[in-house]
């Protein structure tokens, strides 16, 4: 698979994702918008942090989902043969990792414990990011049969259709 190729896939899939993760109020119906005299938040802290559409963890989904498909498609490209660019992948990882961490605090109950294996395995895979590393190590823990529920789950999780649940 050529570089464009893979870019391309990656565009494709960040639209995909995008186009069914939209909340923003201005897509509301009348009957799921937040009433407007609803008190912004409690003095105290919950201990089960929810799915909000103003939650940290929903604020930056898209654009970690989007993270994380980008650098999955680069290093399933090490699975046609292709070469990794090193360089570029550790600084997506980075990137991943920063925003993850900021995230990791209001992930919603239900996608949390996949959230932190996502987290994980992206911090796995970049950790062999280094001359003379086999290709597996690197591929596995983003596409190996074990963590691959996990990448689905905070894929296609979507914050509205869990808040609405709540309600």
């Amino acid at each position: 698979m050529t570089a464009p190729r893979r870019w391309i896939l990656a565009i494709v899939a960040a639209a995909t994702t995008m186009a069914g993760c939209s909340n923003s109020p201005e897509a509301a119906s009348p009957e799921t918008a937040p009433p407007a005299s609803v008190p912004a938040s409690s003095s105290t802290p919950t201990t089960r942090p929810s799915a909000t559409a103003t939650s940290a963890f929903c604020l930056d989904l898209t654009t970690f989902q989007v993270g994380v498909i980008a650098y999955s498609a680069e290093v399933g490209a090490a699975i046609e043969g292709e070469p990794l660019d090193f360089k570029e992948l550790r600084r997506k990882a980075v990137l991943i990792a920063g925003m993850g961490e900021r995230m990791q605090a209001s992930a919603p109950p239900d996608v949390a414990k996949h959230f932190r294996t996502v987290l994980k395995a992206i911090d796995t895979s970049a950790s062999h990011l280094k001359s003379g590393a086999k290709t597996r190590d690197v591929v596995d823990p983003v596409y190996g049969e074990h963590n691959r529920p996990a990448f689905d789950a905070v894929n296609n999780y979507d914050c509205g259709a869990a808040s609405q649940g709540q309600a």
